[in-house]
């Protein structure tokens, strides 16, 4: 079973979670809380990701994880600025299957059924005003095997950001009950094989954003929502909601309020590269079937 990770025992240490950590580097924030000027990312296009556990998504809604309490979040303009708005109502996402899905237990649920996933849209009681120079992140739209092989952006607590490259999707179901549609991406090895920023995810990082950079902006591809364990190899995985299967019922629940989501399309990978990534994903999606997810070991 997928362990999420909130209410876990978070690591203690920078280098359990980063190959190569850098406080210069992977810290948004420096220690008195102002912007870091050395932070690898660019910090304008990061205005609608909060301090903690919330993506803006319009001016009056953000994404987190369901497992994760709904919070008042903090936002940081480009100037430093802060900015803490009031959360007023959330709605958990559902899950419309697109493929038999038998659970851990044995349950059998048939494709096209509906189930309460690990992404969560909450509503704030009033619209963030431009004059606070917060602006809402663009979401991805685009199919499972557009995402193979690509780079993505991780946050974790403590507004620390560092990369890996997906690895497969996948149908997942977490400790917590929920049934997600998830990126997956694995823990290198050797430590760091995955480039100098590589990160796995520990207890405490639930509900961040994960994003893929597109033309020169950072788009929102999910939030983090566990960790797991392969049994016959050892290695260990993380896990992110997919933003993408959801986009229809964000759209219809924030047209309420007069908003619609700004998405930008993945670009499609070559019809060769294309190939390959399929072949990929049907070998691992066969393989990860017969896995058997625990709890790993935190320090």
């Amino acid at each position: 079973m997928l362990l999420a990770l909130f209410g876990l025992v978070a690591q203690a240490t920078d280098a359990a979670t980063f190959a190569n950590f850098s406080a210069a580097r992977h810290n948004r924030f420096l220690a008195d809380g102002s912007l870091n000027p050395d932070f690898w990312l660019d910090h304008s296009l990061l205005t609608g990701v909060a301090v903690s556990r919330a993506v803006l998504v319009t001016p009056q809604h953000y994404i987190t994880a369901t497992h994760t309490a709904t919070i008042d979040p903090t936002f940081v303009a480009a100037d430093g600025t802060r900015h803490t708005y009031t959360a007023s109502s959330s709605t958990v996402l559902q899950t419309i299957l697109q493929n038999d899905f038998t659970k851990d237990d044995g349950t059998f649920l048939p494709a096209g059924s509906l189930h309460f996933s690990d992404l969560k849209l909450v509503r704030l009681s009033a619209p963030i005003s431009p004059s606070d120079g917060i602006t809402p992140m663009a979401v991805l739209g685009g199919g499972y095997y557009d995402m193979l092989g690509r780079p993505m952006i991780l946050q974790g607590q403590g507004s620390q950001f560092g990369s890996d490259t997906i690895d497969f999707t996948q149908t997942e179901e977490l400790d917590t009950g929920a049934i997600s549609e998830s990126l997956i991406y694995r823990w290198d090895h050797p430590l760091g094989g995955g480039g100098p920023d590589e990160l796995t995810l520990v207890g405490g990082d639930s509900g961040e954003g994960a994003f893929i950079e597109i033309g020169g902006q950072y788009v929102l591809t999910g939030t983090n929502m566990g960790i797991g364990t392969d049994d016959a190899t050892g290695f260990k995985y993380s896990f992110n909601t997919f933003i993408m299967p959801y986009l229809d019922e964000i759209e219809t629940s924030i047209a309420a309020d007069g908003y619609s989501l700004t998405v930008v399309a993945v670009p499609e990978p070559s019809l060769l590269l294309s190939a390959f990534f399929i072949m990929s994903t049907l070998w691992v999606g066969r393989r990860t079937r017969r896995f058997r997810w625990h709890e790993p070991t935190m320090r």
